[in-house]
């Protein structure tokens, strides 16, 4: 065959496949549901910012019921990526699945859980993915970044949505993931999830994720303390339900005002166990025995308010963000697992080996609030100046320093105020920073 002849050939055949990807894609679209959101860079209103997209546009957003104590789900009551509370062994398998409206009680309502009991082989999480729909999420920025498109879908529509939350540590792709119910404790050396337990803290960032993989029954790394590809996820879901900026406001403050060590000291887990899966108040006050404020949010204790929590998968290093979204490389990062040995510290976060996200350096005074984040394919970060407002914009804080390696901690504490939220970060401290308001908690992504 003629030199030119095989060119025109190669030529066809390329187009034909991009076409018969195409029309791929297209079919993939119409075959489930596309959940999408916009978020403008133009608005300063929390709410306005948030424009609903595709099968989102014409769904009521959800919100607690302050008047009446109650969360009204709106349209997302039964949500695809609802997830449910069970009791997981160490072994990443399902022991059994508990009561939504009251933990200590298995499923059927009548049969008492595992939920308190500190000798069980296992934690309280909830379990993320349902039978043959799995969590797929893209975004898409605007000219600039500082706006952009979040979808989430119940399958894999282009080639662009990922399911990274999904990923395990050998690189498969699994039917669910798992997140804690509680802030971590920790109890003989090992992190867990279970009620009626103190909070643990002033540990170091390696000293967190060496009780959270301290659960871990061999080499393989099923547990570790959360990821930033699950924390993106659930972000953008809440933005989804509330088709707000301001999570505070339509999900709860949680308890951000008052907090204290000693106060942070005598909390202990489950409060709200038979609240649901969502349950908030607009006080946001805590005291030595009242913390009826706790936010809950997808079946989770303090989301946000209570502890700075730290994550793996992300750090801020000379002012830079990077992310890795998967243990192994299948993100497209260079680095196995998320942690080195440094110095003689295991389990040590460095950045090394991650991707980087090339957005404008954070700018302004440390603890002022965000009025921008860089949307990038892999997330959305903090930066540029930090001149927003609690009312305005992200209506969250962030605590930064560009020199060094710095770990990310998220949520607020019981004394930030109205700088707690979905969108709060702590990117301030080195991975040696042990403080009472530093804290983890567990996550779970189990073999297939």
């Amino acid at each position: 065959m003629a030199a030119r002849e095989r060119i025109l050939t190669d030529e066809t055949g390329m187009k034909i496949a991009q076409a018969i990807e195409r029309v791929a894609d297209a079919v993939n679209e119409n075959a489930g549901l596309i959940y999408g959101f916009h978020i403008s860079n133009n608005e300063s209103d929390p709410s306005a910012k948030v424009t609903y997209l595709k099968d989102a546009v014409g769904m009521t957003p959800a919100h607690m019921d302050y008047s009446n104590g109650v969360f009204d789900y709106g349209s997302w009551e039964n949500a695809f990526f609802m997830p449910r509370p069970c009791m997981l062994k160490s072994d990443g398998t399902v022991d059994y699945y508990l009561d939504p409206s009251d933990y200590s009680k298995k499923e059927d309502g009548v049969t008492a859980s595992d939920v308190a009991n500190t000798s069980y082989d296992g934690n309280a999480m909830m379990e993320w993915g349902r039978p043959g729909q799995k969590i797929w999420m893209k975004i898409i920025p605007d000219t600039g970044n500082l706006g952009g498109s979040i979808y989430i879908s119940d399958h894999q529509a282009d080639s662009d949505f990922h399911d990274w939350p999904f990923h395990n540590c050998k690189g498969e792709s699994v039917d669910h993931f798992y997140t804690p119910i509680y802030n971590g404790s920790v109890i003989n050396d090992k992190m867990r999830s279970l009620s009626g337990q103190q909070v643990g803290n002033k540990r170091t960032a390696p000293q967190e994720i060496t009780a959270a993989r301290a659960n871990n029954t061999g080499a393989n790394v099923l547990w570790d303390i959360e990821h930033y590809s699950d924390v993106i996820l659930i972000n953008a879901l809440l933005v989804l339900m509330g088709k707000s900026l301001h999570t505070q406001t339509v999900f709860g403050q949680g308890i951000h005002t008052n907090g204290t060590e000693a106060i942070n000291n005598t909390f202990r887990t489950g409060v709200h166990n038979a609240r649901g899966l969502f349950y908030g108040t607009n006080a946001g006050t805590c005291g030595s025995n009242d913390f009826a404020n706790v936010v809950k949010v997808f079946g989770m204790e303090n989301w946000w308010g209570f502890q700075w929590r730290r994550l793996v998968g992300w750090v801020l290093s000379d002012g830079v963000h990077k992310v890795k979204l998967t243990y192994k490389t299948e993100d497209g990062s260079t680095a196995e697992d998320y942690v080195e040995t440094v110095d003689g510290t295991a389990n040590t976060p460095t950045g090394n080996g991650f991707k980087s996200v090339s957005a404008t350096a954070l700018s302004g005074t440390s603890g002022n609030y965000q009025k921008y984040e860089w949307f990038d394919a892999n997330g959305m970060f903090p930066c540029g100046a930090l001149d927003g407002g609690s009312e305005t914009y992200y209506c969250d804080a962030c605590w930064y320093n560009n020199s060094g390696v710095r770990v990310p901690g998220r949520g607020g504490i019981s004394n930030n105020g109205a700088r707690d939220g979905a969108f709060f970060a702590v990117l301030g401290d080195p991975a040696s920073a042990s403080f009472w308001y530093y804290g983890a908690a567990l996550s779970c992504k189990p073999l297939a």
